[in-house]
């Protein structure tokens, strides 16, 4: 945080997975670019001029509880004002422990009735204080933390002198609690004073959340909306707009929360309705471009590799560290992992070409899809059991559609294979699966999702929770399924009919496995991340033969290919010639 000055937002960081994990030592979430006010910000929260609030783009109110009440203004043109998102005004108590001073008096008798009098002053720090934050202050705690520098209180400065859990610069930090950098305070002390900042915010624009990440990124922005559209002080590394960065920002309190976005502000609404081919989103650094891999309700898990005490999500016991290890979460470059129900339809996420199927008995079945660049994208966790049963004996259009051969062409979108639970996970790390009276999942058992990691060419490991968090944001409330979605089996099989989680009882949410191993769906199965915002939800049935639109990409008209040498360099590598981790084994 600094005065006006932007740095640059660092990749997506880790958060509390709040479904997943209760933080006890919750801390303030972190942005790389604290500006927070124009005046400097000391132990409480100083009352500030009020700021003229821009025109806002759609309201949400996210209540302490998880409920969401929805209210939508009509959208004014996206060039001048940023998006505002409302949450009730909380009351937070914020614990410091001072600074304690000990006066010891020792009397040393001599041989005369003469005594001398020695006096010592101990300062004794802070001692960690377990403050436990209202459910919105720790939600956007973790944001703030997640963005900046997942998590990582001991992080010194950057050239732009910004340290720490929520980047605070020095001359923002003002030598608080004490301690001359961010980072060298212990984390109780960050968290205390960015919730600060926060209460200070949420107090003067009138809980609009929203206007969080715009004073954390460039504070000018909320009095000149014309800079909204702006990347601030791309000298400083910055690549992000401050309006990309704030719904960057809204997108992971969304997963964090578990509260839904409106559809307006997840960018769904009328468009959304024709179930046209989804297109990879593009991006504005150097992460792949992505398509969400997941048709219908889902929960997306968010890294966590905090210091603090975490809970597994029944409050139970903890999550050790070897565990966060084994799931990926720990990893500078994470997994995406997506939480469904089994045999929920598991999507293509890029162009490419399919250059690994694995399908043994009691193993892991998997799926590598490596486009034109050379970067393979690992789907794991499809299914291995029969509706009904858990032993492992799916038919084989029930673990993976016709699109899973070696050397076939995929587009983005197109259905690969259903969701189970094949893929090793600790069970203490599992979300909030999304799950009503229909689906029922065993609390000691693995729960069904998708494991997507992404390598590249070299081996080297690329981060995919950041762009599948991006491509959910951006096609949330979206159909997603049509006559291109999968290819029809030769030969026929058993139809299945499976039942998704939703709030609509009016309308039926299924997909359909037909017996050419085609996919048809209605309600929220054919759509992108729905939920009660929605403000469309289709009753008829898309996929082949049903509703949607048959409309295609223009770059559906000519099949993705590889290179002579990308598919010699995978050939190495599973010779194990080269350590490319392009296999999860």
């Amino acid at each position: 945080m600094n005065d006006d000055t932007a740095h640059p937002p660092r990749r997506f960081r880790r958060a509390t997975l709040r479904a997943v994990v209760a933080v006890l030592a919750i801390s303030g979430p972190a942005i790389d670019v604290h500006a927070g006010a124009e005046a400097p910000i000391v132990t409480t929260v100083p009352a500030t001029d009020p700021t003229p609030t821009p025109t806002p783009l759609a309201t949400t109110t996210l209540p302490t509880t998880t409920p969401v009440a929805t209210t939508t203004t009509p959208p004014v043109p996206v060039t001048t004002a940023p998006t505002t998102t409302i949450i009730p005004a909380t009351t937070t108590t914020t614990t410091t422990v001072p600074a304690t001073t000990t006066t010891t008096t020792t009397t040393v008798p001599t041989a005369t009735t003469t005594t001398t009098t020695t006096t010592t002053t101990t300062t004794i720090a802070p001692a960690p204080v377990n403050v436990v934050y209202p459910g919105p202050i720790a939600d956007i705690l973790a944001t703030i933390r997640y963005l900046e520098s997942r998590g990582r209180y001991h992080l010194p400065p950057n050239r732009g002198n910004a340290s720490g859990a929520y980047q605070f610069i020095a001359s923002t930090w003002q030598n608080y609690g004490g301690y001359a950098h961010a980072y060298l305070a212990p984390p109780h002390i960050q968290d205390e004073r960015a919730a600060a900042d926060v209460e200070k915010f949420l107090k003067q624009w009138n809980n609009d959340v929203s206007m969080i990440p715009v004073m954390w990124y460039y504070p000018r922005a909320s009095r000149q909306p014309e800079l909204m559209d702006v990347v601030p002080v791309p000298s400083a590394g910055n690549v992000l707009t401050i309006r990309e960065y704030q719904q960057r920002w809204l997108g992971v309190l969304s997963t964090i929360s578990g509260d839904p976005v409106p559809v307006l502000l997840a960018g769904g609404g009328a468009s959304a309705h024709l179930g046209v081919a989804p297109t990879p989103l593009l991006r504005d650094d150097d992460l792949p471009s992505v398509t969400f891999p997941v048709l219908g309700p889902s929960r997306l898990a968010v890294p966590d590799c905090e210091e603090a005490t975490l809970l597994r999500g029944d409050g139970a016991e903890q999550i050790s560290r070897a565990e966060l290890d084994a799931a990926g979460l720990c990893a500078d470059a994470p997994p995406s992992i997506v939480f469904g129900v089994k045999l929920q339809p598991i999507m293509a996420a890029a162009d490419g070409v399919v250059t690994s199927v694995r399908d043994e008995p009691g193993a892991t079945i998997s799926v590598t899809i490596t486009d034109a660049t050379g970067r393979s994208f690992i789907y794991s966790g499809f299914n291995d059991d029969s509706p009904g049963t858990s032993d492992g004996a799916a038919p084989e259009h029930l673990r993976l559609t016709s699109l899973a051969t070696v050397g076939q062409a995929v587009f983005a979108g197109q259905i690969i294979g259903f969701m189970g639970d094949t893929d090793p996970l600790p069970l203490g790390i599992r979300t909030e699966v999304p799950t009503d009276a229909t689906v029922v999942i065993d609390a000691a058992a693995t729960a069904p999702h998708l494991r997507l990691e992404i390598v590249d060419l070299d081996g080297t490991p690329i981060e995919a929770f950041g762009p599948v968090l991006d491509a959910q944001w951006t096609s949330t409330c979206r159909v997603a399924i049509g006559p291109w979605s999968v290819p029809p089996r030769d030969a026929s099989a058993e139809p299945a009919t499976i039942e998704t989680t939703d709030d609509d009882r009016t309308i039926d949410s299924e997909w359909n496995i037909t017996p050419t191993g085609q996919v048809t769906a209605s309600g929220w199965a054919a759509m992108i991340n729905p939920h009660e915002t929605c403000d469309w939800t289709p009753s008829i049935a898309f996929g082949p033969g049903g509703g949607g639109s048959a409309e295609l990409p223009e770059r559906w008209a000519t099949p993705p290919d590889l290179a002579t040498e990308v598919w010699l360099a995978l050939a190495l590598a599973e010779d194990g010639a080269t350590p490319l981790p392009l296999i999860r084994r």
